[in-house]
């Protein structure tokens, strides 16, 4: 899950919440009516759930970070971090360290390892 499109999704919500309403009470007869009141309470509700699941990811992330820290080689830290934390792909981290792709899986799966062996 990305952080930042939860994040355009709370903002599309709030605008929406704050932009005239588009509810009547009664759009046609005969079919269930509609209260405006119920409507923000669900884009409330939504928004809610939205910053829940928001604050989840981040705590995650954070934990992945600190686990990470935990690896000795400098080297292992960076390409986990790159890749996983600031979610890099790998021909951008390649070339931010001026590296063949090679070497970079090489080193992300040792990094891995090292992972597995701290935790």
């Amino acid at each position: 899950m990305d952080i930042q499109s939860r994040i355009d999704e709370i903002n599309e919500l709030e605008a929406g919440l704050l932009s005239s309403p588009k509810w009547a009470e009664a759009k046609v007869k005969g079919g269930q009516t509609r209260k405006i009141d119920d409507v923000y309470a669900q884009l409330i509700t939504m928004k809610d759930e939205i910053e829940k699941d928001t604050n989840v990811v981040i705590n995650r992330k954070m934990e992945l970070g600190r686990m990470i820290n935990k690896l000795t080689n400098p080297k292992h830290r960076t390409i986990l971090r790159m890749t996983y934390i600031n979610k890099g792909t790998a021909d951008s981290i390649c070339y931010d360290l001026k590296m063949s792709r090679t070497t970079y899986y090489r080193l992300k799966n040792e990094a891995i390892l090292a992972l597995e062996e701290v935790i």
